[in-house]
């Protein structure tokens, strides 16, 4: 998954002083993906979740901390992670060293070595062995939902996108949406990459480059509609990613809907304890 970390990049101005430290939030992402092309279809849906902590809040941003709800069981080292998000910028790790001994642990845990970082791992769900600590950011990044700054015409920005754009406010007031313009040459760059990754998955040997001259030539197209609702104390992002992928000829439309919904949790953590 490509980085997109500047989906949180802008903060409200009265945002970071409106969370008190203390304050948690379930956040709940649940994607479902639908291919289809001539004569076949096929989908898949995954759920997963963080709870979300607020460690401090300042005029100068917020400082986060990100784990795996109670009961969940750690597959990696990222969490739990601390990160910080300034009013302008993206987001910062706090925690490096505390994951650089994590990762560190985990490789060995798994009788594995630095030369395994970067290999692509077949099981009940295929995954890269990540050992770099930014790639912990990534992984929080999709849930970016309660730092995102909402305002009538406040720039959206999305990773897949070829630029951000204004956001609209619903005509009820509770909420906002964004259409925005799938970037074709990221779109193909990231094909290159899932291309690079199931031949290795499969035992064989693909260079990036070589996948990107072979999706040179791929007609790409799309579009991403956001759409984010603010009534009540539940903030919920519905974001539709629909893709027409053209290749000899033939076509295939991909779209991927995810929901992601903060929800607060009741119980406050005393600010003394943390």
């Amino acid at each position: 998954m490509r980085t997109a970390l500047f989906l949180a990049a802008l903060l409200a101005p009265s945002l970071a002083m409106a969370q008190q430290a203390g304050d948690q939030f379930q956040l709940v992402r649940t994607t479902e993906t639908q291919q289809r092309s001539a004569g076949s279809m096929s989908s898949a849906r995954n759920s997963d979740a963080l709870v979300e902590r607020v460690v401090s809040a300042t005029p100068a941003g917020v400082e986060l901390e990100y784990s795996l709800p109670p009961g969940s069981r750690s597959a990696d080292w990222t969490f739990p992670l601390r990160v910080f998000q300034p009013q302008s910028g993206p987001l910062q790790l706090r925690n490096r060293a505390e994951l650089e001994t994590r990762i560190a642990s985990w490789l060995k845990g798994a009788n594995l070595t630095r030369a395994a970082c970067g290999r692509w791992v077949a099981g009940w769900n295929s995954f890269r062995i990540e050992c770099d600590p930014e790639a912990a950011l990534r992984a929080v990044d999709a849930f970016a939902i309660g730092q995102i700054r909402l305002a009538e015409g406040a720039p959206y920005a999305d990773a897949q996108a070829q630029r951000p754009v204004p956001l609209k406010a619903k005509p009820d007031g509770k909420g906002f949406t964004a259409e925005l313009a799938i970037d074709p040459a990221r779109l193909r760059d990231d094909l290159a990459r899932g291309d690079v990754a199931l031949a290795e998955l499969n035992g064989q040997k693909l260079s990036l480059e070589a996948a990107r001259k072979a999706r040179a030539a791929d007609q790409v197209s799309g579009t991403i509609k956001v759409t984010i609702d603010t009534a009540g104390d539940v903030r919920r992002r519905a974001r539709v990613v629909t893709q027409t992928i053209t290749r000899g000829g033939q076509s295939e439309t991909r779209t991927t809907t995810e929901i992601v919904e903060r929800r607060p949790i009741k119980q406050r953590v005393d600010p003394n304890s943390i």
